[in-house]
């Protein structure tokens, strides 16, 4: 048999409650850092619980933007 081919894909979605600032452009800054590693892990449990669960491997926030 042969390995599945890992497929990539974009999501994109609104926090209303995540009060924008400029250091969330950075991705070098402190408070880019600790956002993105809340929204990982909070991302990563909510589609390992999902239908794509079993073939999800993890989740990677490239970017905030104001919205």
């Amino acid at each position: 048999t042969t390995a599945a081919a890992l497929e990539r894909f974009t999501i994109n979605f609104t926090a209303t409650n995540l009060p924008y600032n400029s250091d969330l452009q950075n991705p070098d800054s402190a408070k880019f850092s600790s956002t993105r590693r809340v929204m990982n892990t909070l991302l990563d449990r909510l589609l390992k619980k999902s239908s794509i669960g079993p073939d999800f491997l993890r989740c990677e926030t490239t970017a905030f933007r104001y919205g």
